[in-house]
């Protein structure tokens, strides 16, 4: 398998899709913040046609910061032609000021427009970006304008367990219970917090404890989702999973993937590795 060539970011911008693969400390962060300046000071896309996708508050603000300091290191570069084309210790900022003058300065305006515009930017995490997308298609994104968001629904979980727990082996007449609370509590918990899972096995016997396991996980996801819609209730991984759906809805998918692609022309993320499923269907 032959070594895939070192990335260059003063090579040809990227076109479909390309994977940056790198270690820890390399330089990745800085790559997509230069990558940004470029597309947008060559006129290849408005700051507002950039979508910069990260996965955690932190990094996100970072990335804000990277890309807002790339942005400014550049306009004020290019204010001096010149000078920028001699640069020495800066390679991308050497590179925008290798045109003419008008070109240059026509750079120059499309980074001073992003600045005054960058509050309009989405550099996001992916769960914030789904929310901002489900708000902008409305009903064809089964958007709830009065849900209340929660990082977790733990106490809806164990709402639902009592109940189905004792609705099945709770009364006096009941059977053997085939797992203990604590399994079952535990196997709710599991099969929640991973809802795109498939559950196994599938095909069990009817009468065996698996098949009940089944059936008892199925039914708490079932009435997991029920309650929170009825309590307009939305957890991180809903607003995932509903923007995904509205994509691929076989009526209304296909309007609501040209309202998010007309908006956004660069698709950048950042730690792609811990891109879930999910989220990889959005993406692309």
């Amino acid at each position: 398998m032959s070594t895939p060539p070192p990335f260059d970011i003063c090579g040809h911008l990227p076109t479909g899709t390309t994977i940056l693969e790198a270690s820890a400390g390399t330089g990745k962060t800085f790559t997509i913040a230069a990558l940004a300046t470029r597309y947008v000071a060559e006129g290849y896309a408005e700051l507002s046609e950039l979508m910069l996708v990260t996965f955690g508050r932190a990094a996100t603000q970072e990335l804000r910061e990277r890309v807002r300091g790339r942005l400014v290191s550049a306009e004020q570069g290019l204010a001096d032609p010149a000078t920028a084309r001699a640069a020495t210790d800066d390679d991308l900022l050497r590179l925008l000021a290798n045109a003419d003058d008008a070109e240059v300065a026509l750079r120059r305006k499309r980074l001073g427009t992003a600045l005054a515009d960058f509050d309009a930017a989405t550099i996001a995490t992916t769960h914030a970006f789904c929310q901002q997308m489900l708000i902008g298609l409305g009903i064809t994104g089964d958007f709830q304008p009065d849900a209340v968001f929660v990082e977790d629904v733990d106490d809806v979980i164990t709402e639902v367990v009592d109940d189905l727990y004792l609705r099945k082996w709770g009364r006096p007449d009941a059977d053997s219970p085939l797992m203990t609370y604590p399994e079952a509590r535990s196997l709710a918990r599991t099969v929640v917090g991973d809802r795109h899972a498939v559950i196994e096995p599938q095909g069990a016997d009817a009468d065996s404890v698996a098949a009940a396991r089944v059936r008892f996980a199925e039914a708490v996801r079932a009435e997991v989702d029920r309650r929170k819609r009825q309590r307009r209730l939305r957890d991180y991984d809903d607003l995932l999973t509903r923007l995904r759906d509205a994509l691929v809805d076989p009526l209304r998918g296909e309007a609501a993937c040209a309202r998010v692609r007309s908006r956004y022309s660069v698709v950048m993320v950042d730690e792609f590795q811990d891109t879930d499923p999910v989220q990889w269907e959005i993406l692309r």
